[in-house]
């Protein structure tokens, strides 16, 4: 595996493991956002790059519903 990689199922990211601040993290960039994590050394670098961008999903899904629903209250007013 070469660094950064890719994951066929998540081509709008790039993902690298990175060594700072004393710790491995995984990183993955894409949609305009970077985010990371630290990578533990019983992981594998596939799944916890998908549970990575999987939690940033759910993050995004969480706050359009709830603006979309702020907003709904708002139309009616």
């Amino acid at each position: 595996m070469h660094n950064p990689f890719s994951i066929y199922w998540n081509k709008n990211w790039t993902f690298q493991i990175v060594h700072m601040e004393g710790g491995i993290y995984i990183e993955a960039k894409g949609l305009g956002v970077q985010i990371r994590k630290p990578f533990l050394a019983t992981e594998n670098p596939l799944t916890a790059a998908d549970y990575l961008v999987h939690g940033e999903d759910r993050n995004r899904q969480y706050l359009f519903n709830s603006w979309k629903s702020n907003k709904n209250i708002h139309d009616f007013n």
